[in-house]
């Protein structure tokens, strides 16, 4: 019985009340949600109550400031963002679709693209397939994975190697580690630091991109030496982490993919033995028969080859 409420539920919602949802929590007002919309401020209203009738709860706080998220709102909000963002890509592909051309590759990652093998392996590519539509997606490792069993992606580049069973994977290189120090620390004048050299320095991680592989190696690092560690996480993405360095509020550890960005005060020094890197893997699913996909593989297995020989 609950299954087929739920399945109304959901029947009764259309497209256009998340759209009207969506720009109240955006503009947090009813009336300039209207405005934007080019609606009265009546149908927003009706749009947002039909809403909370259908759910059984408050979506927003009203108040004369304003309307603000509930907890509930809050979470309905996110899943909402999230619906109407994959029809809008999906309504574009299909479109896409119906237009002559080489197909799009859809790729996550979870760094920049300034430097590194993963900017040489994607420069290459499109240099070579200029027809291919290249869309990059930045989120959680585990997210990523997720999207990528669901199609939704084709392909995943990521520090570290994959636990992912029915993935695919190859290491593309074994990339070198820094640590983002501000510029005008002592750390800036060292050199190729020890980690003996940092096991007192407050270390900074995101919550997002590859926070939770870079969190794992510092510990197992700095550990060997029988001390614990300073690890912040912070919900914000790597520029962010940057400019928190920059500022004074810790170090962070980078691979060579940031030695192409610049950020205010902030010096990047090698770290560890010279040999020390960490594995850049691509993943894919093995099932996806996407050309695209295919075609970017194989120049990714030249390019590993190459990397490895230079080893």
């Amino acid at each position: 019985m609950k299954e087929i409420s739920l399945v109304h539920i959901v029947r009764q919602v259309d497209v256009r009340d998340l759209e009207v949802l969506l720009t109240v929590a955006e503009e947090c007002s009813f009336r300039r949600a209207g405005k934007q919309l080019e609606i009265g401020q009546s149908a927003v209203s009706r749009r947002v109550q039909k809403l909370e009738n259908l759910l059984g709860v408050s979506l927003f706080e009203r108040q004369p400031t304003g309307a603000r998220l509930t907890v509930a709102g809050s979470e309905f909000v996110d899943c909402a963002n999230t619906i109407y963002d994959n029809l809008k890509a999906g309504v574009t592909r299909a479109q896409s679709n119906a237009v002559a051309g080489d197909g799009e590759l859809r790729i996550g990652t979870m760094f920049s693209l300034s430097n590194g093998s993963q900017r040489a392996l994607v420069e290459a590519f499109a240099k070579s397939h200029p027809a291919v539509t290249l869309s990059f997606l930045e989120c959680e490792r585990r997210q990523m994975m997720t999207m990528l069993g669901h199609r939704e992606i084709d392909a995943v580049i990521a520090i570290g190697a994959s636990s992912c069973q029915a993935c695919d994977h190859l290491v593309l290189a074994h990339t070198p580690v820094y640590l983002a120090v501000a510029g005008n620390s002592p750390l800036a004048s060292v050199g190729r630091l020890g980690w003996a050299d940092v096991i007192d320095e407050k270390f900074l991680v995101s919550a997002r991109d590859s926070g939770s592989e870079l969190h794992d190696y510092i510990v197992r690092q700095v550990t060997e030496f029988g001390r614990g560690v300073s690890i912040t996480r912070h919900h914000i993405c790597r520029e962010g982490i940057m400019n928190l360095v920059g500022l004074g509020f810790g170090v962070t550890l980078v691979c060579d993919h940031a030695v192409g960005a610049r950020y205010p005060n902030v010096s990047l020094a090698p770290i560890g033995h010279e040999k020390e890197c960490v594995p850049l893997s691509l993943s894919w699913r093995p099932e996806n028969d996407n050309p695209a996909l295919r075609r970017f593989i194989s120049l990714a297995r030249r390019q590993a080859r190459q990397n490895c020989a230079s080893c």
